[in-house]
């Protein structure tokens, strides 16, 4: 993006709880999760589960306060999903890679084919507090070396860019 620092200045510890909040509402609408799914934050089954949890917390990347005394910062909230299974079948992880591929085309609103029929993200959350997201992207999952016991990880990188706007006092 254009006027953006390489490297964070900061960090929106606020934006941190709104974004984990409502990143976990909105991975849970997703419409190719099986029936009793959820995606929780941070917390795994021993063998199996999904799950998303933050890379750095929300990061603040740029900030400027206008001549009335209004903040804009542009941030970005990175996180990624986890989908850990214990299968060793190649059938079962190419599985969870189009799980994780699907996911992650409907999270940044491209259209995705789930069950037989095209569907697509029509709207990113409303945030609270002048928060807005701009827009979501992603990198390829890919699975992390399988444990001694079978069970792999598999990760999809994903990172919301949003801005914050506030009036300073």
């Amino acid at each position: 993006m254009a006027g953006i620092a390489d490297k964070p200045i900061g960090k929106d510890a606020t934006g941190y709880e709104i974004l984990t909040d409502a990143m976990k509402a909105l991975l849970n609408q997703y419409p190719g999760l099986y029936e009793n799914e959820t995606i929780k934050f941070e917390e795994l089954g021993k063998e199996s589960g999904i799950a998303f949890s933050a890379d750095n917390g929300a990061l603040i990347y740029s900030e400027k306060e206008d001549v009335c005394g209004v903040m804009h910062q542009v941030c970005q909230y990175p996180f990624y999903v986890v989908y850990r299974t214990a299968s060793d079948k190649e059938r079962q992880k190419l599985s969870v890679q189009k799980f994780l591929d699907n996911l992650g085309k409907w999270i940044c609103r491209e259209p995705v084919i789930i069950n037989g029929s095209e569907t697509r993200l029509n709207a990113f959350p409303e945030l609270s507090q002048g928060r807005v997201i701009k827009r979501i992207t992603r990198d390829n999952s890919y699975g992390l070396e399988p444990q001694e016991s079978g069970v792999q990880d598999w990760l999809l990188p994903l990172t919301v860019r949003y801005e914050n706007t506030y009036e300073v006092i």
